[in-house]
């Protein structure tokens, strides 16, 4: 059985104010093409179709262009499940009314939910959906009172689906979260992944899904395995940060044989424009022979390496660079990012500073003195339990 497997579209994308709409149906033409091409047994969209909980109409309309020609022109079946960028009740309102023509969507996460099934020479292939659901959330459904994080909700999740599930056949799940092989991995996270649902420490351990056949997974950017090769991220789309500039962006055609035969192979296209990041002196960047450069047109961060600082450049830059989206100087560059490597590893150590971030992001303001007693104090209670 052939699955292509991908997430993060983004649809409706802004990177500093810039719509990528445009970028975003040309690359998805692309994806049509190939579809047609190749025509696999099943398109997988592991989580954050759109970049808002509420899409913009254009974005809306891009996205029923797209998988009204895969659904109703292709006839290749689609499973999307919500991510934490998506409205997962509006697009759970959405589940039913094209499930017949081959549209399968999981907005929320729901206990019990039976599978995805298609079958080929080898039997049943069964599809299983865990959209993105927070602790809370899910305590909340299941009518749980005592605390919890990723890692055990998750086991509580896969503990329920394999409890149901025939191993005989072929199993895949499809998820958005963070899965991690193990700590070291965190460091793998890029900045376009929104904080507040990485929470610095809260992750699911990947050996929880080893019952499985295949895993897809949504949710981190880059393409990447989580522990083994079975599961997979396939990363997003496009480039959607400029911490992401050097990734290569691929979505991945998983091919299932007969029970445990398992093969991968990414699947790249080529964007509209692309997003980089260049160094030189402002004088060279801007220099005669810079118009005529292959990729003006990208998206580009410019670290200039002058060493005093110049007067109006980026208006000189984008003279040659129409799209330049940032600007920084390469001493102030270096040491933010070392700045910013180190505050990572602080607040992966210190809960208590992740929760000073956490409360800043959504409140715009620094916790009082008493604020942050009170949640020292939570935090000490919650370790002593774990204990």
């Amino acid at each position: 059985m052939k699955i292509l497997h991908t997430s993060d579209w983004h649809i409706g994308r802004t990177l500093n104010e810039k719509s990528l709409l445009e970028d975003q149906e040309a690359l998805l033409t692309q994806l049509l093409t190939w579809l047609d091409r190749e025509r696999p047994d099943i398109l997988l969209v592991a989580g954050d179709i759109y970049d808002r909980s509420v899409p913009s109409r254009e974005a809306l309309g891009l996205v029923d262009t797209v998988l009204s020609e895969i659904i109703l022109r292709l006839g290749i079946p689609v499973l999307l499940i919500g991510g934490n960028h998506d409205g997962r009740e509006r697009l759970a309102m959405n589940g039913g009314i094209l499930e017949k023509q081959g549209l399968h969507i999981a907005g929320n996460y729901l206990p019990g939910q039976e599978p995805v099934t298609l079958s080929d020479d080898w039997g049943e292939v069964c599809f299983w959906s865990v959209p993105f659901i927070k602790p809370v959330e899910y305590r909340s459904l299941m009518k749980l009172e005592k605390p919890m994080g990723y890692d055990e909700m998750y086991r509580e999740i896969t503990a329920e689906i394999t409890g149901r599930m025939d191993t005989s056949k072929r199993n895949v799940l499809v998820s958005h979260g963070l899965i991690l092989g193990n700590m070291a991995d965190i460091q793998t996270i890029d900045d376009s992944v929104r904080p507040i649902e990485i929470g610095g420490i809260e992750y699911a351990c990947a050996e929880i899904f080893e019952a499985f056949d295949y895993v897809a997974l949504g949710h981190l950017h880059r393409p990447q395995k989580a522990l083994w090769d079975k599961v997979r991220y396939s990363g997003s789309l496009l480039k959607y940060s400029f911490s992401e500039w050097n990734q290569k962006k691929s979505v991945t055609l998983v091919e299932l044989g007969e029970k445990g035969a398992l093969s991968l192979e990414p699947v790249s296209f080529k964007p509209m424009r692309d997003l980089r990041v260049i160094h030189g002196r402002l004088e060279e960047l801007t220099a005669l022979e810079a118009y005529e450069a292959e990729g003006r047109e990208d998206y580009l961060k410019v670290i200039l390496e002058d060493q005093e600082r110049l007067v109006n450049p980026m208006d000189k830059l984008r003279r040659v660079y129409p799209n330049v989206l940032e600007m920084a100087y390469e001493k102030r560059e270096k040491t933010e990012a070392q700045k910013s490597s180190r505050r990572i590893k602080e607040r992966i150590q210190d809960p208590l500073k992740l929760f000073e971030d956490f409360y800043a992001f959504v409140n715009g303001e620094a916790m009082q003195a008493d604020e942050q007693a009170v949640i020292t104090e939570l935090l000490e209670t919650t370790m002593e339990e774990e204990r």
